[in-house]
């Protein structure tokens, strides 16, 4: 009697109800079935074991870029030049002869001679300290490319991690859409199955169709700025824009920042902008001393062996020759050259430390702000989010609410997800440019964790 009480009670239930029922309770046991036939490794390599990590893309960047190994070619061009500048010039030999005399000659005195000529020597020797200043603006020269190559470092390696940000934050994106298209997809089936028992209206269904495709080309957008990253990480790496790229490991969770006074105090003792023009500012300076010894003049010492005197005592000569810098308005005009260089690399030092240090506090702001935003949504928004999915699928399930408050509810679901990685990527892209602008990593003395209601330095 139970068992035709229950056949005429399941008799009673929709057959597209009854094989819901069937495939929600298949569904959970075939996900257990599927996790137990996992390989061990599988499921202990965890889902980063293979994953491509931001350290080491930025290891490969700056050992692969080609502007970066141009740049370091160019410091040992500049070194090369150092020895040379600080060098004598090279003697300078001359020989003269008369060509009549090739056959013999005789001399007034009744001498025979041979073939006669001059042989002269001379080495020019500029004015004392002319070499050595010129020694040292080549070492300053090459000293500022090679701080040139530390701040192009800098800015791959900024350049690198907000690419990567961007890499991590298109793959979370498209698995979250994946995973909000599989939630409408279910969403969808159980609204035909209740549009064919006649419980609900067939626009249920048309929304959960509309809101799938929009989640699909939501998807296709993804997908072509993934390709775009992947060109421009390629391009830092200096391959073909369409070679693989591994997936990126997850973003690290924001950490301590330090305070403004010790990022502004390293990034001034430290930056290789700054120094760079430092060295430039010492390079233009030692024009401009040479300049100055342009007033006097410089030496050449002449040895000189004259063949056509006839007698040997008169033959040898030493000599000392000068330039005679007469034209002193030509030097002045140099001299003024020199220092209005000097002028401006120093006004260009002043801008770049006030652009820096702009620079520095929008990219320790921008920081804190993320920190602060991740949390927010962390901790209040991405919950609420969820409650309020479960509420409006817990009403429409009880027949008490519309679909499209089901809908509504995904749709703030999904974007606060995709909020969150886009603050997740926007944070380590903005702690990436916070050091290049200090200068390197961050220090860890002075450093806080910020809180939502911390206000950064203004």
């Amino acid at each position: 009697m139970a068992h035709s009480n229950s056949t005429r009670h399941g008799a009673a239930q929709p057959a597209s109800e009854h094989f819901d029922y069937l495939r929600l309770i298949r569904l959970p046991c075939s996900l257990v079935l599927a996790f137990a036939l996992l390989p061990a490794s599988a499921a202990v390599a965890g889902p980063d074991s293979a994953a491509l990590r931001a350290d080491e893309l930025v290891e490969r960047v700056l050992t692969e870029n080609a502007g970066l190994a141009a740049l370091r070619a160019a410091v040992q061009s500049a070194e090369s030049r150092i020895e040379p500048a600080g060098a004598l010039p090279d003697p300078r030999l001359r020989i003269t002869t008369a060509p009549r005399t090739f056959d013999g000659f005789t001399t007034p005195a009744g001498q025979e001679r041979g073939i006669s000529g001059v042989i002269e020597l001379s080495q020019e020797l500029p004015w004392p300290g002319t070499l050595s200043l010129r020694a040292d603006a080549a070492r300053r020269d090459a000293a500022a490319i090679g701080d040139g190559v530390m701040a192009m470092r800098l800015r791959l390696a900024a350049e690198t991690q907000k690419q990567y940000a961007q890499w991590a934050y298109v793959h979370r994106a498209l698995e979250i859409n994946e995973a909000n298209q599989e939630l409408v997809d279910e969403l969808r089936r159980v609204a035909e199955n209740r549009y064919a028992a006649g419980l609900v209206r067939q626009q249920d269904v048309l929304q959960a169709e509309v809101e799938l495709q929009r989640l699909k080309k939501q998807a296709l957008a993804f997908r072509q700025h993934q390709d775009a990253v992947r060109a421009r990480l390629n391009g830092l790496l200096n391959r073909d824009a369409n070679q693989t790229l591994a997936p990126p490991a997850s973003l690290p969770e924001p950490g301590p920042v330090p305070s403004y006074a010790v990022l502004r105090g390293q990034a001034l003792s430290r930056h290789p902008e700054l120094a760079g023009l430092e060295q430039r500012i010492a390079a233009d300076q030692a024009q401009e001393s040479l300049a100055k010894k342009a007033f006097y003049p410089d030496l050449t010492l002449i040895a000189r062996n004259n063949d056509y005197r006839p007698s040997s005592e008169t033959r040898s000569e030493l000599g000392l020759s000068i330039n005679l810098p007469l034209d002193r308005s030509k030097r002045r005009a140099e001299l003024d050259a020199a220092r209005a260089d000097t002028l401006r690399t120093r006004y260009e030092l002043e801008n770049t430390r006030a652009r820096l240090l702009a620079d520095l506090e929008a990219a320790r702001t921008a920081t804190v702000r993320g920190s602060q935003t991740i949390d927010l949504y962390q901790n209040a928004l991405i919950p609420r989010t969820r409650e309020n999915l479960s509420a409006a699928r817990a009403e429409y399930g009880s027949g008490g609410g519309a679909f499209l408050d089901v809908i509504t509810a995904e749709q703030q679901k999904l974007n606060a997800e995709l909020e969150l990685e886009r603050a997740r990527a926007d944070y380590f892209a903005a702690r990436a440019e916070l050091e290049r602008w200090t200068g390197g990593k961050l220090p860890t003395s002075g450093a806080s964790h910020a809180s939502a209601s911390q206000v950064p330095h203004e």
